[in-house]
């Protein structure tokens, strides 16, 4: 019996989304869970995913800071929270810099393959909310894509 991969995938900022993915080569990745998390909530389930499935899988939204991003406001959060993960990760005996099972990915990337429709043509539709579960579970998807799943039913009529 093949164990399941479990992948955490967060959408990083002042509210975050998460989700879990489990997947089975040659099996429909099953979305565990999804939600909406404050920046007060958000170090606890990471450090409890960590702790509970050693081999935890993380794809996590990359944010960088451009003159446009820095002429609209401080946003710090993202960054923060990122670090917490980099953290959560050493904390565990994983160093994040060389973890090949931590990405960081672009949003662009994860919105172009998984659009809002695609993400309801596959049954990963988070109800509720501000949208950032969702923009998790394309990260999620995104990362599952790029190592070894693939969305047959996308390509489907």
């Amino acid at each position: 019996m093949t164990l399941p991969r479990r992948i955490l995938a967060i959408d990083p900022g002042l509210k975050t989304g998460m989700s879990v993915f489990t997947y089975v080569k040659g099996e429909e990745p099953i979305l565990a869970w999804s939600k909406e998390l404050d920046e007060d909530e958000f170090a606890m389930p990471v450090r409890w995913e960590l702790k509970n499935y050693p081999d935890l899988e993380i794809a996590c939204e990359k944010f960088t800071i451009t003159v446009a991003t820095a002429k609209k406001s401080p946003q710090p959060y993202s960054m923060e929270l990122i670090g917490v993960v980099k953290q959560s990760l050493r904390d565990v005996g994983r160093d994040p810099k060389i973890d090949p099972t931590f990405k960081l990915q672009l949003p662009a990337d994860a919105m172009s393959l998984f659009p809002n429709p695609a993400l309801k043509k596959l049954g990963y539709w988070h109800r509720g909310g501000a949208g950032h579960a969702n923009d998790s579970i394309r990260h999620g998807l995104l990362y599952l894509a790029k190592t070894g799943w693939p969305p047959k039913r996308l390509l489907e009529d």
